[in-house]
Formats: structure tokens, sequence, C-alpha cells
């Protein structure tokens, strides 16, 4: 078994950020599995909280504690390193990555677009934008109505986004412009599970969804700077906020599904949102083990001259 060390030291920045990568997608393993099994065996389904169990404190504590550590490469990890700014793009997983997250985006666009054009709610949208609705709360009912309008937009924006980039030559400033939209996708899950009334706010579900997006949008917003710019990028905040974002997204997702499939779940929107934040996090894996792997046949010269 190969042993992992850390140490502070430029010359050993690429050896410290594989063991810390390695480290991490197993955390986020481990993490699913936990909360999947806090769900099936610690979840009251009647009162939507977990029992307050061994387990589910054991998975709780043990994904806080992953994300303790996830963050603690922007410490260890040599600002002297010199890192690539450039996102290595020709590998198979990069093309099948953007290309699967391409069409999740597809199939949720679909998947929303056909919920509001019921004919119900259809009828309800020309109810709401009507000036002659009046409502105490008719503010947040017309804001919840756009965010949904923008979250279906964005979903099929952000496919276009996935799909550019599968392609080994792709147009940066394209790229750097549709690269919003996943970022916008995952604003709008946070809002519209956030204004969710039906839930509580405190509610497990909701609360570990919010937090997988929300590190979903800063992992996106970082990866975003590449193709911005050279300049603009930051690899060692890149690989840290992917790792921080991987553990959180692909633990929620895989353990809302379960939780939802078990039954111990009933609302259906929250299980799409745990796709969608699995998918992503399976993306942001693929793209992070791709830079990272790229580092092993990159010295600091070849670095220096791109």
């Amino acid at each position: 078994m190969a042993k992992i060390t850390f140490t502070r030291n430029k010359d050993a920045a690429i050896e410290n950020i594989k063991g810390y990568l390695t480290v991490s997608l197993a955390l986020a393993l481990v993490a699913a599995a936990l909360r999947s099994l806090a769900y099936l065996f610690s979840f009251d389904a009647e009162i939507g909280y977990f029992n307050g169990s061994f387990l589910a404190k054991i998975a709780t504590y043990f994904i806080i504690v992953s994300c303790a550590f996830a963050s603690t490469g922007l410490i260890f990890i040599s600002k002297e390193a010199v890192l690539p700014r450039k996102l290595n793009n020709e590998g198979n997983s990069i093309y099948f990555a953007s290309v699967f997250a391409g069409f999740i985006m597809i199939a949720d666009f679909a998947y929303k677009l056909y919920l509001m054009m019921g004919e119900d709610k259809f009828s309800y949208y020309k109810f709401i934008f009507a000036p002659a609705f009046k409502s105490d709360n008719a503010y947040i009912i017309r804001a919840t109505a756009v965010i949904e309008i923008v979250g279906v937009a964005s979903s099929l924006l952000a496919a276009v986004c996935f799909f550019l980039r599968s392609s080994k030559k792709f147009d940066s400033k394209l790229c750097a412009w549709l690269g919003f939209f996943p970022i916008i996708r995952a604003l709008t899950g946070v809002a519209q599970i956030y204004f969710e009334m039906e839930v509580q706010m405190n509610h497990p579900s909701k609360l570990m969804l919010e937090f997988a997006l929300i590190a979903l949008m800063i992992a996106f917003l970082f990866e975003l700077r590449f193709f911005v710019s050279e300049d603009r990028a930051k690899p060692i905040e890149f690989i840290v906020f992917s790792c921080v974002a991987l553990i959180i997204s692909i633990s929620a997702g895989i353990s809302e599904m379960v939780g939802f499939f078990a039954g111990k779940l009933s609302k259906g929107d929250f299980c799409i949102e745990a796709f969608f934040c699995l998918a992503m996090g399976l993306y942001g894996a693929a793209r992070t083990i791709s830079y990272v792997r790229s580092l092993e046949t990159k010295a600091p010269e070849q670095v220096t001259e791109e």
C-alpha cells in the first residue's frame, strides 16, 4: 500500500496534491455510505428528522471533519508550487464526464419544462403574473415563479456549456460566458429549496442540499477562472474547493437518493436536486483528477514555458 505523506514544500507539492485528492475521494465515498445507512436505519419519516442515534451523529460529524480536512489544502499545499494554469481537456474522462453532465442538464431542462407547461401550472403562471393578482405574499410567489423560469433556462444553457467543454478544441471566451449558467442553475436550486415552505427550514435534506449546491457554485467559479484567462486561474484554490464540493455533493446526492427510494423522503423535487448534485460532483471529480494527473507529466520548466 502506498504511503501518503504531506510536507509543506514546493518540491513535494505534486505528491501532496495526489495524496490529498486520493484521501478526499475516499472520504467522499465513506461519507456517502455512512449518511445512506443513517437514512435507512436512523431516520424517522413521520417527523422528518434523524432520531439522534450514534449512526446519525457519526455520519454528520464525519462529513464535517472531512470538509475540514479538505479545507486544509489551502494551508499545506505550498503557495510557491508551480502549477499549470490551463485545464487538461484531452482525456477521455473529461469527454465522458462533460457529455454526461450535458445530458443530465438536458434531462433537467426537459423535466422542469414539462412540469411548467402542464395545464394547471401554465394557468398558475398566467394568474400570478396578471396585474390584478394581489396577495399578502404576492412578491414571494412571483419571485419563486421567476426562480423556476430562470432555473429552466439555465439548465439548457448549462447543457450547451458542458457539451462545448467535451471538445478538445473549444472557444475559451464562449466557455467562459456559458460557464456562469451551471452556477446559476445551482443558485436557483438553493433558492427553490429555501423557499419550499412545506418542509421545515432545518430539515436535514434541506440543509445538506443547500450546502452541496453552494459548494458546487464555488467550485464551478474557480473552474471558470481557467476559461477566463491564465492570469485569473487559481490552481490551488480550484483543487481545494473542488475536493470540498465533491465530498459534500457526492455524499449528499447518494444519501438523499437512497433516502428517497427507500421511502424515507417524499419530496420529489429534493431528489431531483440530489441527482443534480451527484452528477455535478462526478463531473467535478473527473475534472480535478484529470488536472492532477496532468501534473505528473509536466516539469516546472514546461509549466513556466506554457
